[in-house]
């Protein structure tokens, strides 16, 4: 715009420019017009042009080849950069103040799932992610990387990520943003380099960074490098990162910290902090020392900080120390007591290796599977009206439901389920997070009495259940009353009564029964519920994976079991022989011998009180019959070592009738 005597001045848009800019950088790119553009020509012209350029769309592409000759790519190139050097001026105020532009990263509504869970996430797709300035925004997780591949990686498991308790996709946006602190010139780093270098003992790895704007050599230049400065402490964290990673003990001592943004950048790079010196700061909330969380220090000094006034007696004191760093023995160099026994922090956790099923006892044991075997074959009846036999295995106060939901996969897919098979389930569904769908007739879907039961079983489709995924685990005995969980997979039965071999037909189930033990060895149900999902061909491989390691993890107890009854046995016939030897009055050579033979060679010469000790204790660690368990010693010459691998090697080929 000119005024009347030829003189420019600036419109409001070219004073607030800069202001804007700060708030959205994305209106950069408008701010590039010009105030004293031409009056635009009239809405017809730039219609009649439109119509020319569709009807030879070569035209826009020989005006850039006939001009600049700038290709597309560089177009864009010169774009992002003009973009960058304007984000650059509203961060520092001019293109030369060497702001630093690093890639966002945004985590929508992140703050309701977790930093830790989303960080352990973003670390099994992308290696070395090293997050800068991690905060909460709002219900977003906002932070930095300035790496751009680890950034576009980040980009690229954008809802993939799935919400552990929603299972809704987690939503990554990635763009280049401003951090809010300028670079540190060539000079300038290399200068610290060269004192932090002089800092470090590689002798215990410690790094002692107390007063670091006081040094020697900040001082003869006239510089103040002080660790307020927020260039300052990312690049002491960067050498930190890069040279002295090994480090056990930091302090930084007398530096004025209040805010400890910044420095928590370092959780995320050193992992073995044991000693940490925050003494003679300004630290002044406990939010502060929270962001430090996850270091396992067991030695820190924290006194001369406006926090530790806050707190009125030395246990509370300790209490909120102990909640940021819970291995804390030693605090302000005074030895304290950790609050309870806890497994080291840096130690990977680890799930423990999955069980066989649990009675309790061999008669429960005995008991349930008995009450299993007949109840699953009265219920896989090719006819659903035989079912009725299962009357009396109810009690008469009784109660039924049942729930069903075809669970997802990490995808959000959902395994094949027949509509007709499917809808007959979902009708008696009593699955509370659909519960608008059934609270207005729940008693329709929940089922009181030994009859109704019996009635609405009838209703399901025939199944039949394969024994061999079946897992049983009781969680209850008190008196007479008993609870067990039985989980395992079935297939639906087609209506002309053969099993179906498609992978579709295959469901996953869990049952919860609740027994009583009445009279004459007679058991009664007082409640059964049930769950049925359908299932991929990849949850039944990795169900197979967990029985696998169940029974491995069975072996691995019952062969250290075997192994130390075999020494007991040693021991036991060592001891037995000195006795016999003692309680002679001559000893001959005929003793001599028998007190040098191995308990093998005892039992195999005929020593048949050996040989009914062995056979009880093979059979109570093998659970097989006395008769069986002498067959497998005799097969192994009664060596008890040998024969405990060979039952091992055979377990599973060893009928059903030969265990007690």
């Amino acid at each position: 715009m000119r005024r009347g005597d030829n003189t420019r001045y600036h419109s409001a848009k070219k004073l607030t420019m800069h202001r804007l800019l700060q708030m959205d950088h994305d209106i950069a790119p408008r701010y590039e017009e010009d105030d004293d553009s031409q009056i635009p020509p009239p809405r017809y012209l730039l219609t009649r042009r439109f119509i020319r350029d569709r009807l030879n769309p070569n035209r826009i592409v020989r005006k850039a080849q006939d001009g600049d000759k700038l290709s597309l790519a560089s177009l864009r190139n010169s774009l992002e950069n003009r973009k960058e050097r304007q984000i650059q001026m509203s961060s520092g105020g001019s293109s030369s103040s060497q702001a630093v532009i690093m890639n966002q990263i945004r985590i929508v509504r992140g703050v309701s799932i977790g930093k830790d869970f989303l960080l352990r996430a973003i670390g099994q797709y992308v290696d070395d992610v090293k997050p800068i300035l991690l905060k909460a925004d709002r219900m977003d997780i906002i932070f930095f990387v300035d790496n751009d591949e680890t950034a576009s990686a980040i980009q690229a498991i954008s809802r993939r990520l799935r919400d552990p308790v929603t299972s809704s996709p987690v939503t990554i946006i990635s763009k280049k943003a401003p951090v809010g602190f300028s670079a540190v010139g060539y000079a300038e780093f290399n200068l610290l380099k060269n004192v932090l270098s002089k800092r470090y003992n590689p002798e215990n790895h410690s790094l002692d960074l107390s007063d670091f704007g006081l040094d020697d050599e900040f001082r003869s230049k006239s510089l103040y490098f002080s660790l307020c400065q927020n260039n300052i402490m990312m690049a002491v964290i960067e050498l930190i990162d890069t040279c002295y990673g090994s480090i056990t003990s930091l302090s930084v001592k007398g530096n004025r910290l209040r805010f400890l943004d910044h420095f928590s950048c370092l959780i995320y790079r050193i992992k073995n902090i044991r000693t940490l010196d925050l003494s003679s700061n300004q630290i002044d909330k406990a939010s502060e020392l929270m962001k430090l969380k996850g270091w396992p220090v067991e030695t820190l000094f924290f006194e001369n900080n406006p926090l530790c006034s806050e707190y009125g007696s030395a246990e509370a004191y300790l209490s909120a120390i102990h909640g940021v760093f819970p291995k804390v023995t030693s605090l302000d160099g005074i030895p304290v007591q950790r609050p309870i026994d806890l497994p080291d922090l840096d130690e990977e956790t680890s799930i423990p290796l999955p069980k066989p099923s649990f009675y309790g006892s061999a008669e429960c044991k005995e008991l349930i599977e008995k009450f299993i075997t007949q109840y699953m074959a009265i219920y896989d009846s090719a006819d659903t009206n035989d079912r009725k036999s299962l009357i009396d295995a109810y009690d008469e106060n009784a109660t039924f439901s049942l729930s069903v939901e075809n669970l997802p996969d990490a995808n959000n897919s959902r395994p094949s389920f027949e509509y007709s098979t499917y809808n007959i389930y979902r009708k008696m569904s009593h699955n509370i997070i659909h519960l608008s769908k059934w609270e207005h007739y729940r008693e329709k879907v929940i089922h009181k009495g030994a009859m109704e039961i019996i009635v609405q079983l009838k209703k399901l489709p025939p199944t039949t259940h394969l024994f061999d995924t079946f897992v049983v685990d009781v969680s209850l005995i008190k008196g007479n009353i008993m609870c067990f969980t039985l989980q395992g997979f079935f297939r639906d039965v087609s209506s002309n009564g053969k099993d179906s071999i498609d992978i579709s037909s295959v469901r996953y189930f869990c049952r919860d029964f609740v027994i009583v033990n009445k009279d004459e060895g007679k058991i009664a149900i007082l409640s059964d519920i049930l769950f049925i999902s359908g299932v991929f061909a990849e949850r039944i491989q990795r169900y197979k994976t967990m029985l696998t390691n169940m029974m491995k993890a069975f072996d691995m107890v019952l062969e250290s079991s075997l192994f130390s009854f075999w020494k007991l046995f040693q021991i036991a016939v060592t001891d037995f022989s000195v006795k016999e030897e003692q309680n002679a009055e001559q000893p001959t050579t005929s003793n001599v011998a028998i007190s040098e033979r191995t308990p093998a060679e005892l039992a195999a010469a005929g020593d048949e009180r050996l040989q009914q000790l062995m056979i009880e204790s093979f059979s109570r660690e093998s659970q097989m019959k006395p008769d069986w368990s002498r067959k497998c010693l005799m097969d192994q010459n009664w060596n008890y070592e040998l024969a405990g691998k060979a039952f091992l090697a055979v377990r599973d080929k060893i009928p059903p009738e030969a265990f007690q």
